[in-house]
């Protein structure tokens, strides 16, 4: 008797290559084998293993590393600018499926055959329609994560005929892989000399991956690679040109967890140079996190899930996620937002890197069950784009279940992200080569510590840019009337040197806490004889701790030689500021948090303009705004903001 499937359209007979047969044959084996364990009582469903999960970590401390050599600026191809693409997460496939279940997610543990479904199906050529829809020009897929090359060969297949439709249609694909996770039970059958690149515990033991629900599986399927071993960098290398042979425009590494920081920057360093030589336009980029942000050094394109969900979330939410005392209370809830982190990731890349930002934190639900509303998606996409980033838009499990099965609210959530990307598409010349206006700059050592400072002092409309200790220099700090260290515990000796003489020269420093008490070499430094002292022509502000926030935020505003425009709005509206030296333009970016329109909001010149215009995807035409002339500027007056403007000023 035949065997049916639940599909979209109701029972259908699934043909062979619907699923890697034999790799799913072998997870139901398993699962029946542990949990009969489990139910006699020979295997506890608590797995001993489990509670001595090695989490690899990456800059503990910011002490001096030996950086070889980045990506050129020359590298990152013409459609990959920063306000050009419109980016989606297109995980999906047998393999997707078959990770997701042996990971113990929601949904597909226990399996949802619903879900697997959609998500089976994910590469059928119907679903580009889905992209070409939404406005989206730029995905990944999911091309290798962690089975052997001849497990993971039939989906390659199909990608490699996806990604030529996908170009057909002018979308660009980035290959996903995973740079350190190994399903070990189908890499040593397949793989048997992969036995020897497991990475060992201090135990003794295989490490396992860190973020799988191994109590639902009872067992641990996954392992972490050594990423040292020569074996697995060969793997890694021939992945790397079995996604160029497919077509890819390039690798997104996943699963970035090192015992040791230069373990990863090895390998990034060897894989760009290797990709490279293969590929010209070749692009790299790892999903990376705080403690490893610094790692983007050595990408030509970056990305990170660390985002999270924009808008005013209700008190208690924010109880669960973190603490609520640094945060603007805002309409009756406190301001989430991702400014600080679009800071810090800008400058990693110096502007010309590619910037992809997923907001994986949600205010409430994981992201996989519960997809934003088409009102908190779009503020995410405006946001990203305000900052000099894109948002990477998650589909992967509800949503894209919901999309197969066309369903109203997923298709209304899925109009919304559309005219928002027609809009960012038809003004783009307003996103492309443009450069902060920030006349306060904020220093970060190579842990990347106080980005949730960095939101929360962007949320009361606080403008800055970031610079890390290391790229310090005279030069580089004589942009800007005033720079903070807050949380930058390590300054090399030369860094600090640029301070001072940046405070020498008519800077004014403040610093706070034990900001600069470390030496390159992570030696405690005495604390330096300029901090808190009146220096030739600047002085440096000290505090022994930081101050509130809104004290600091108040002394942090305080530019008297800044003339960037000033807003005056209800709370839970905040702002951006860029330039366009070439076409003598200024471009004020709005941007309300809130789940109602914000009333008049008031825009301070600080200098004439020929003109300003008002733009906005939540209404029709642009506007023509009438500037009431001053002494030195002018005022701006906007009745309304719905979710996101932007006022265009002419020189």
């Amino acid at each position: 008797m035949p065997v049916y499937w639940a599909g979209p359209d109701g029972l259908v007979k699934p043909p062979g290559r619907r699923l890697c047969a034999r790799v799913f044959m072998r997870l139901r084996l398993m699962e029946w084998f542990f949990l009969g364990l489990i139910a006699i009582g020979i295997l506890p469903p608590r797995l001993a293993c489990q509670d001595t999960i090695e989490r690899p970590h990456g800059m503990a401390s910011a002490k001096a590393i030996e950086w070889p050599a980045g990506p050129a600026r020359g590298s990152v191809p013409s459609w990959a600018k920063n306000g050009m693409v419109r980016f989606a997460r297109w995980d999906g496939g047998r393999l997707e499926v078959v990770k997701a279940i042996l990971s113990g997610w929601p949904n597909f543990w226990p399996p949802d055959p619903n879900h697997l479904y959609a998500m089976d199906h994910w590469y059928d050529p119907r679903t580009i329609r889905l992209l070409h829809d939404a406005g989206v020009n730029m995905i990944w897929v999911t091309f290798s994560n962690g089975f052997s090359n001849q497990t993971e060969r039939l989906q390659q297949g199909e990608l490699a005929r996806y990604i030529a439709e996908c170009h057909r249609q002018g979308i660009h694909v980035m290959a996903y892989e995973s740079i350190s996770n190994m399903f070990w039970q189908d890499m040593y059958e397949n793989v048997p000399e992969s036995r020897g690149w497991t990475a060992i515990g201090k135990d003794g033991k295989p490490v396992p991956y860190g973020a799988a629900a191994y109590r639902k599986l009872g067992y641990i399927s996954r392992y972490m690679a050594d990423l040292s071993n020569p074996g697995w960098q060969d793997y890694l290398r021939e992945r790397v040109d079995l996604a160029l042979k497919a077509g890819a425009d390039g690798v997104d590494y996943d699963n970035n967890f090192p015992r040791d920081i230069t373990q990863l920057m090895n390998i990034y360093h060897m894989i760009y140079q290797y990709g490279l030589n293969r590929k010209k336009d070749f692009l790299l980029m790892g999903n990376f996190h705080s403690s490893t942000y610094v790692l983007n050094h050595l990408t030509n394109a970056m990305t990170t899930e660390d985002g999270s969900e924009p808008g005013i979330y209700d008190a208690q939410h924010v109880r669960r996620m973190r603490d609520k005392e640094d945060l603007l209370a805002a309409d009756g809830g406190y301001l989430i937002n991702n400014a600080g982190l679009f800071r810090t990731l800008d400058a990693l890349s110096d502007s010309w890197k590619l910037n992809l930002v997923e907001d994986g934190r949600r205010e409430f639900g994981a992201r996989e069950a519960k997809p934003m509303s088409p009102q908190r998606q779009q503020l995410a996409m405006a946001e990203a784009m305000s900052f000099g980033a894109a948002n990477e838009l998650f589909v992967e499990d509800s949503l894209a279940t919901a999309l197969w099965k066309r369903d109203p609210e997923a298709i209304a959530l899925w109009n919304a992200i559309a005219n928002y990307n027609r809009f960012f598409a038809a003004n783009e010349a307003y996103y492309t080569d443009t450069k902060s206006a920030a006349s306060l700059a904020v220093v970060l050592d190579d842990t990347s510590r106080g980005v949730d400072l960095l939101n929360d002092l962007a949320a009361r409309n606080v403008l800055f840019d970031v610079i890390y200790a290391r790229d310090l220099n005279l030069r580089r700090l004589s942009r800007y009337s005033e720079v903070a260290v807050l949380t930058a515990e390590t300054v090399s000796n030369k860094a600090l040197a640029a301070l001072e003489n940046y405070v020498r020269e008519g800077g004014r420093l403040i610093v706070a806490g034990q900001s600069a008490s470390l030496d390159q070499d992570g030696s405690r430094r005495p604390h330096p004889s300029f901090f808190g002292q009146r220096l030739g022509k600047g002085e440096c502000v000290y505090y022994e701790e930081t101050p509130p926030l809104e004290q600091l935020a108040a002394v942090l505003r305080q530019h008297a030689k800044s003339k960037v425009p000033a807003i005056d709005a209800p709370a839970g509206v905040v702002y951006n500021v860029v330039n366009q030296p070439a076409s003598r333009r200024e471009i004020i970016h709005l941007l309300n948090y809130g789940p109602s329109a914000a009333g008049e909001i008031k825009v301070q010149l600080k200098k004439k303009y020929r003109s300003a215009t008002l733009l906005s995807p939540d209404s029709g035409q642009p506007t023509s705004l009438t500037v009431s002339r001053g002494a030195s500027g002018g005022e701006i007056t906007i009745p309304s903001l719905k979710i996101y403007s932007m006022v265009v000023l002419t020189e």
